[in-house]
């Protein structure tokens, strides 16, 4: 379970549902290490960007992109939305044990 422990903004607000949007357009944050993920830019196709997750609760988190990489710039990139939202539901929902599959898996078994 993660607790969010930062305020959630309008801007966050606006982050994530950029990032919704990007989502339905096939853009999505991939994980490759720990609080490290991709994700391609939407701008420049041939580009991917890097995000780390230093926070999770804290919503603290580093983009590469032009946005994220700006010095004092107003709200949040969609990237580090992405990610932290993928990131989240991650540690939310701890991998099951071949034991609470089968359990669950049995009530479709035909009789």
């Amino acid at each position: 379970m993660v607790k969010i422990t930062t305020p959630i903004t309008r801007e966050w607000v606006a982050a994530v549902e950029r990032a919704a949007c990007m989502l339905k357009r096939g853009y999505q944050a991939t994980r490759v290490g720990d609080g490290v993920y991709q994700v391609r830019s939407a701008s420049q196709p041939d580009t991917i960007h890097t995000i780390r997750i230093r926070n999770v609760g804290q919503l603290d988190a580093t983009c590469d992109c032009p946005h994220g990489r700006h010095e004092g710039a107003k709200g949040h990139c969609w990237h580090k939305a992405s990610a932290l939202c993928q990131e989240t539901r991650r540690v939310s929902r701890p991998p099951l044990s071949g034991e609470e599959i089968e359990r669950r898996m049995a009530r479709f078994a035909r009789t």
